[in-house]
């Protein structure tokens, strides 16, 4: 019943045509980014490393706003459509039905980061990153996006419009990226210098950094990456934890 629901959501939200939709959006700007790299005379300047932070950059940002947007319509857009009942007179416990919406958020990451990899392969190829954008994109990009993805959930679950749940969602990844629009002056004090103190945004790009420029040994990178994993763990731990609330609509 698990993978049925799982396959329901992936028709439903990744091969639908908004999914595919997503889909050509992300090809087309990496397409876009790429060729610029290679035809703009000032980019093609740039050295590899600083190219591949670049792409993995757009790839996680554009990726997290999606997976949010795709997320925070799951439970909200159930209530809207009046599939909820249905869905709740099913085996699966609310838990369960929470993880397979995650798990259909998932696949579309793994699409994604499948069809991005030809981009970043060739950007990467001289330099012999390739194995360690792996490493990043699966292991550092996929706790972010299970992360924000179970933000999108948690709203979704709370809120009955799917217009006010996807907002809210979007808004909470804009706090928590501010640090990377303000200079560095800028973050050494007040609100910004706590955000990027404890967001996991500015852990997840600091560790980039290190890991493609300073080349920093991985016991200090982990060490940076302690803020994803702690909002990796609150997030995923609330979504569950919320999941309760997922009741028939004259329950809420």
């Amino acid at each position: 019943m698990f993978s049925a629901l799982v396959k329901k959501e992936t028709k439903e939200h990744i091969f639908s045509r908004k999914g595919i939709g997503f889909l050509f959006v992300v090809s087309l700007l990496m397409s876009i980014l790429s060729f610029s790299f290679i035809s703009v005379k000032e980019l093609s300047l740039l050295d590899q490393p600083t190219v591949v932070m670049t792409m993995l950059k757009l790839l996680l940002g554009i990726n997290i706003l999606i997976s949010m947007v795709i997320g925070s319509t799951m439970i909200a857009g159930e209530k809207e459509k009046g599939t909820l009942e249905s869905l709740l007179l099913t085996p699966l416990t609310k838990r369960n039905i929470i993880l397979a919406k995650l798990s259909a958020i998932l696949i579309f990451w793994l699409i994604v980061t499948l069809v991005s990899l030809p981009y970043l392969f060739v950007l990467a190829y001289q330099a012999n990153l390739f194995p360690t954008i792996l490493l990043y994109l699966y292991g550092i990009g996929t706790v972010l996006i299970i992360s924000f993805s179970s933000i999108a959930l948690i709203l979704s679950t709370i809120l009955v419009s799917t217009k006010n749940a996807m907002i809210l969602a979007i808004m909470s990844f804009l706090i928590t990226a501010i640090p990377m629009f303000l200079s560095t002056t800028m973050k050494k004090s007040g609100l910004a210098k706590v955000i990027s103190e404890n967001s996991p945004v500015s852990a997840s790009m600091k560790a980039m950094k290190d890991i493609f420029i300073n080349k920093l040994a991985s016991s200090q990178v982990l060490i940076e990456l302690i803020p994803v994993f702690i909002f990796f763990l609150l997030t995923l731990f609330i979504a569950l934890l919320i999941a309760k609330k997922v009741d028939f609509l004259r329950g809420e």
